[in-house]
């Protein structure tokens, strides 16, 4: 029976992209005992070398292609926008064992994209850590961020059953607590919890107008993620819009049975429908709790 890849047994990794998430992937493997060297790529050399300042790689390139050759595993953390040109700057350089993946927080159009250029040269499977901040930069980056944090993985028929396993044993060895689901699964999960949550979120603060100055912290907590990176939420509202047209679809039906409630003046069942989204939401906080105190 063939063992899964550790990430101890990995001697390169290249990291595209080394903001935030990218900075933190390569603080976390560093903090998994692994002794890979890391490779940072990317656009701007002050950037580049901003993540070594903070010891998030060990080396950085702006050559896509110098930075990926001789790579064991490939993790691409850019912008969804342009990811398709990094797959194909990459594809003609890639060994045939390497492993690809990506954190994008769209999957459906990223894994047709990365299985129609990459084809057979590398072993790729799509994944998205549920992790991460409004904040891009490597400043806010962190060794923990993937600590008890769930991750997608997302296989097709056409993934290699050993490279979906070596996949989720990395972010296992991460902290991470990975989870299957097709593409389209996932994109549908995350248009609802992640993806509508930031449209609400915009959507309050444009509504508060010049009531913005009376607003306390609950209306802080309840928007901050519209403090997002608005050309990142662009390309992941454009890359899912069908999902998001349906959760917003369902939105507003739950938003118009609120109103009847309101409307109608029935306290009852205004305080019911309250009560049900508490419960579920504690719960949700429970399981959370729960999680975080389990040891991958």
């Amino acid at each position: 029976m063939r063992k899964t890849l550790s990430i101890r047994e990995l001697n390169r990794i290249a990291i595209v992209g080394v903001g935030l998430l990218g900075g933190s992937l390569g603080m976390a493997i560093r903090a998994a005992g692994s002794q890979a060297r890391r490779v940072g790529i990317g656009r701007r050399q002050s950037s580049l070398d901003l993540a070594m300042s903070y010891d998030a790689v060990d080396e950085v390139t702006l050559d896509v292609a110098c930075g990926v050759r001789q790579a064991d595993l490939v993790v691409v953390c850019t912008p969804i926008g342009v990811i398709e040109d990094v797959f194909r700057a990459m594809a003609p350089h890639l060994g045939p064992e390497c492993l690809v993946t990506d954190v994008a927080s769209t999957k459906a159009k990223v894994v047709r994209a990365a299985e129609r250029i990459l084809g057979r040269k590398a072993r790729y499977v799509g994944s998205h850590p549920i992790a991460g901040s409004e904040k891009t930069s490597v400043e806010f980056a962190r060794a923990d961020l993937f600590q008890a944090a769930g991750c997608v993985i997302t296989p097709t028929k056409r993934s290699h059953p050993e490279a979906v396993e070596d996949i989720v044993a990395f972010w296992r060895a991460l902290g991470a607590h990975p989870h299957i689901l097709t593409p389209a699964e996932h994109d549908r999960a995350l248009a609802r919890v992640s993806h509508l949550p930031h449209a609400v979120a915009a959507a309050l603060v444009l509504l508060a107008g010049e009531a913005i100055r009376y607003a306390g912290p609950g209306f802080g907590d309840t928007t901050r993620i519209a403090s997002g990176d608005p050309a990142l939420w662009r390309d992941i509202f454009a890359t899912n819009r069908q999902a998001a047209l349906r959760a917003l679809d369902e939105l507003e039906r739950h938003l118009r049975r609120f109103r009847r409630v309101v409307e109608a003046g029935d306290g009852q069942a205004l305080e019911a429908w309250l009560a049900k989204a508490q419960a579920v939401r504690d719960e949700w906080v429970r399981r959370r709790y729960a999680e975080r105190e389990i040891q991958p």
